[in-house]
């Protein structure tokens, strides 16, 4: 068995147009051409998070990303950069994990809501669209 690796985040709450409520969720993603939009949704505002430039992104139950709970809830927001600890942390500990080592521009954002998060490698800082529910 191999040994489990222990990562602890750094985190930065990222401005969106809404605060967090309990029904805050990552409703939808949509990839096309590099581009990757999420859409997330609370009681009474949407926003889609549009990331015009993407290297990766995965989707997670939050229960599989608990190291970052601690730092990371509805509580204290829904959009966020992880600056160290994150995914691109642990990818970075692979030696094949080329675009880590040739673009030293490339940030982690993670998107979080009830159920579902989203964790995204990108050079560029998400565009927020925003209309009322």
């Amino acid at each position: 068995m191999s040994e489990l690796i222990h990562l602890q985040p750094a985190v930065s709450v990222l401005a969106v147009p809404f605060q967090p409520d309990s029904a805050c969720e990552v409703v939808s993603i949509s990839y096309a051409a590099g581009s990757l939009t999420i859409k997330v949704e609370a009681s009474k505002a949407s926003t889609e998070v549009v990331f015009p430039s993407v290297w990766g992104f995965r989707v997670l139950d939050e229960l599989d990303l608990t190291e970052f709970w601690s730092q990371c809830s509805l509580k204290t927001g829904w959009l966020f950069e992880v600056t160290d600890g994150g995914w691109k942390a642990l990818e970075l500990q692979r030696a094949h994990f080329v675009s880590g080592r040739l673009y030293e521009d490339l940030r982690e954002f993670l998107v979080i809501g009830v159920d579902y998060c989203v964790s995204v490698l990108s050079q560029d800082e998400p565009r927020l669209l925003t209309a009322s529910s």
